[in-house]
């Protein structure tokens, strides 16, 4: 499967974005933080901002507030 990549500028998939709001990041300043995604142009902020925002949806209650990213 092909990688979709969201930030063209930094070079971050979209698999990599989710890999991060998997161990804990909720925000997209968290997926700028930890992936350098949408600190360049910010184009893509957007489709981050949706990414954060479907994930959110997804996640339990009991997950949120929660943040460990390990690295």
């Amino acid at each position: 499967m092909a990688r979709k990549l969201v930030c063209i500028c930094n070079l971050i998939d979209e698999s990599e974005i989710k890999s991060v709001l998997e161990k804990g990041a909720e925000t997209t300043s968290h997926i700028q933080e930890f992936t350098r995604a949408g600190t360049s142009c910010g184009r893509c902020l957007p489709e981050i901002d949706a990414i954060v925002e479907a994930h959110q949806k997804k996640k339990p209650k009991n997950q949120q507030g929660k943040l460990e990213l390990g690295f």
